[in-house]
């Protein structure tokens, strides 16, 4: 299983050990979890009246299995309901046990992966005083618990400490999740805690950090593999290699030898192709700089040629894999030839349901953005939510993804607005005046005037405000909100909301805001960085971002066979995690939220769900 949400990975072993959990008695035998006398009712106060009329210990015993039932039921709120009318009563060693696995189990449900770290934490005697098998259990639980709740670090100390004592199911899964963790940690992290780390860990961080470093190519990544192998020949994951560590060593057969990129070297264009060959560049010199083989890289001008003869020129020189074009007519002239003879990959996507295009496609869609804003918050408990957007197609355009993401998801719009630079003000009362009354007609239907009386009240009415804005309008749009009585808001927004360079004193306004950027705008400490400034020490200024897209689209020639051919797997790439959705390369964003004028990078989104002081 590659890079997912460590959320999704946590319920399935929520699901698993909820439906059956079976463990070695003291005497050697198998211990089964007792039966209930009955299925669980379906109403959760039936369960509760029917319960007060069993005598111990068969109502405590009942109580956990009917719980049981309704978690794998996804009814993790009656489930523990059930868990708290026990919970405190005089408990026998097995009946603690599996209180405390599913009421950790029920919290992690319910997305509130804390207060199972914290259950875990208040009965560490208890559970200290389990069996080995149980104590691994348990922890194995708050390591997940750890994950869910952005504790990357601590999960991943809590996972190797507990995997020697798993059964070999669980040690599967555990490793899994250990990887995963590791393709989640920011690099610049990843990168210190492998110089400052021992013991079997530091075999994890040393692994991932060859299969992400953005410098390296495959060989070097293949060579290196081969040392860490040598280096942890009795190390966990050197038994079980994770799969697309492997599937590193098939792509390297694969790799083509001739790259040709379509790029214009003049018209409006030009400077955003320039900033992306150099991204390409870079990638190339790296490799060649360590030594390792690079492909014969060779650039063709598109600027006021026909892409077909451009292409076809390519193909007759050689060519295995084609970058570009750029330009999106371009790259829709392409798709209309069919399937081409090499692979291409086009730096600009056609239309959105273009997932069977006969060319892959890769680019900055504000839309993946959008929807991954929608889809995170889903997962997070959100279901009400406030849009804002400029009022213009581009901006329509990224509300829509959202909005479309957000309600087949289950989410509800409460209220939705456009704006422009001379309506910011009164766009902003006015959204936050409709979602109020939207509040007070819930709680009273016949309520039809504004209750000016308790204005702090209202942003109970939305989960969050989804805000697509530069930073010019961002700065005059938080402090509207903060006026309007909606300081504790949520905002979530795209990367447009930050030019990428840091001015704490103008960014101040928009201080708690989220938003979503790529790795190389929030981490500017790695290697590949201090590489980049010197090779182009002036930098690119507004078309950083396409620079890091030629990063990783020198990194795609050699390991799109990677996500062609390793179900659901992923890059970490410079621009964002990398997975291909049929024929179009869809990008995950890492989260920020901006703190005394400042972008600090966060494991997930949401204030109060994330410690961002751990790294």
């Amino acid at each position: 299983m590659e890079l997912r949400q460590a959320r999704l990975a946590a319920m399935a072993l929520v699901l698993v050990l909820a439906g059956c959990s079976q463990l070695p008695s003291p005497n050697g035998s198998t211990a089964k979890e007792p039966a209930p006398l009955r299925d669980a009712p379906q109403q959760v106060d039936t369960a509760s009246d029917q319960l007060a009329e069993l005598a111990e210990p068969v109502r405590t015993d009942t109580a956990l299995a009917w719980a049981r039932s309704y978690l794998v039921n996804e009814r993790a709120d009656d489930a523990g309901e059930l868990l708290d009318q026990v919970g405190d009563g005089a408990l026998s060693r097995d009946q603690r046990f599996r209180w405390l696995q599913l009421r950790a189990q029920s919290w992690m449900a319910e997305q509130q992966p804390d207060r199972a770290v914290a259950l875990l934490d208040d009965y560490r005697s208890d559970i200290d005083g389990f069996d080995a098998q149980r104590r691994a259990k348990l922890n194995l639980l708050r390591a997940d618990a750890q994950a869910l709740n952005g504790e990357l670090m601590k999960s991943l100390r809590q996972r190797v400490a507990v995997d020697p004592l798993l059964n070999d199911d669980d040690q599967e899964y555990n490793r899994q999740l250990t990887w995963e963790a590791l393709m989640r940690l920011p690099l610049e992290t990843l990168e210190a805690r492998a110089e400052d780390t021992s013991g079997e860990l530091r075999g994890w961080l040393e692994l991932a950090l060859l299969y992400r470093d953005p410098q390296a190519n495959i060989d070097s990544q293949v060579q290196r593999l081969s040392r860490w192998r040598e280096d942890w020949p009795d190390h966990p994951a050197a038994r079980q290699l994770p799969e697309t560590v492997r599937a590193l060593q098939r792509a390297a057969r694969e790799r083509p030898q001739r790259v040709a990129v379509l790029l214009p070297e003049s018209g409006p264009l030009a400077p955003a192709a320039e900033a992306i060959r150099d991204g390409m560049m870079t990638g190339y010199y790296s490799a060649e700089e360590a030594g390792n083989p690079t492909p014969d890289l060779r650039f063709y001008d598109v600027s006021d040629a026909d892409v077909r003869s451009v292409f076809q020129q390519a193909v007759d020189d050689g060519a295995q894999f084609v970058v570009g074009p750029l330009a999106k007519d371009n790259v829709a002239e392409l798709a209309r030839m069919g399937t081409p003879p090499v692979t291409v990959l086009a730096l600009n996507y056609l239309d959105q349901d273009s997932e069977d295009a006969p060319i892959f496609q890769f680019g900055l869609a504000p839309e993946d953005e959008a929807r991954q804003i929608a889809r995170q918050s889903l997962e997070a408990g959100d279901r009400l939510a406030g849009v804002l957007y400029p009022r213009s197609a581009w901006g329509q355009r990224v509300a829509e993804a959202f909005v479309a993401a957000w309600q087949d998801g289950g989410g509800r719009i409460v209220v939705e607005s456009s704006f422009t630079d001379d309506t910011i003000g009164e766009t902003v009362e006015s959204l936050l005046d409709t979602a109020r009354a939207e509040k007070d007609l819930r709680r009273d239907p016949s309520f039809s005037d504004l209750d000016s009386e308790r204005p702090e009240e209202w942003p109970q009415s939305l989960d969050f405000l989804f805000l697509v804005a530069d930073p010019n309008e961002g700065r005059q749009i938080k402090p509207a909100l903060n006026f309007h009585y909606a300081r504790d808001l949520p905002v979530f927004a795209t990367s447009h909301l930050y030019n990428g360079t840091p001015a704490p004193r103008r960014d101040q306004d928009l201080d708690g805001v989220y938003f979503l950027d790529m790795p190389w705008i929030l981490y500017e400490g790695t290697k590949l960085h201090r590489m980049a400034e010197a090779t182009w020490p002036d930098g690119h200024g507004r078309y950083a971002r396409l620079f890091a897209m030629g990063v990783d689209a020198y990194r795609l020639q050699a390991r799109l066979y990677l996500l062609r051919n390793l179900q659901d797997s992923t890059l970490p790439g410079v621009t964002g995690t990398l997975r291909l959705d049929g024929a179009r390369l869809v990008r995950e964003s890492d989260w920020a939220v901006f703190r005394n004028g400042e972008a600090i990078p966060v494991p997930r989104v949401g204030e109060g769900r994330v410690d961002s002081t751990q790294y």
